[in-house]
């Protein structure tokens, strides 16, 4: 096993397994590549999505970014805002799904994104995620922008983006 002098975002090494290169924590580790109006992540089975992408972009600087993606996932936690209630009813989807579609952005805040999830039976459920696994792959894109800040929206409890704050 050859030991590469290669390091991923996360600051593990690469190793060289059969000409394919690996993390050598041997957990899963998004790979990124950078573009010229922004990145491709590609997140690895077992990856929380919220929490990996959110600490990505914390460890890269991003403080203000669209992102889009789809693939696979699983344990997901979507969640639904009652502005009646000024709360999330939060409902978990076991099981393996596709990914059909995630978009959101990036702030200061950290990842605040809306899934759209389907099983076998193809039936849509999609929310705000709360969580979610990767369960084969995630591929996403994010195009930073400027910095977004967050402000208090007191009459429903929540926090939006302010265009004003920088």
């Amino acid at each position: 096993m050859a030991i590469s002098r290669q390091r991923r975002l996360c600051g593990h090494r690469l190793y060289s397994d059969g000409g394919l290169f690996k993390c050598c924590m041997r957990t899963p580790c998004m790979q990124v590549r950078r573009e010229k109006q922004g990145y491709w992540l590609v997140l690895s089975r077992g990856e929380e999505m919220k929490s990996a992408i959110s600490a990505w972009a914390k460890k890269a600087g991003i403080k203000g970014a669209q992102i889009w993606g789809i693939g696979a996932v699983e344990g997901a936690e979507l969640g639904y805002f009652n502005p009646k209630a000024k709360e999330y009813e939060q409902r978990k989807f076991p099981g393996s799904h596709e990914l059909l579609s995630c978009i959101g952005n990036i702030s200061e805040d950290g990842l605040h994104a809306h899934l759209a999830i389907s099983k076998g039976d193809f039936a849509m459920h999609g929310g705000h995620l709360v969580s979610a696994k990767i369960s084969v792959f995630g591929e996403f894109f994010v195009l930073p922008t400027q910095k977004l800040g967050k402000k208090p929206a007191p009459e429903f409890g929540l926090r939006g983006i302010d265009l004003k704050k920088k």
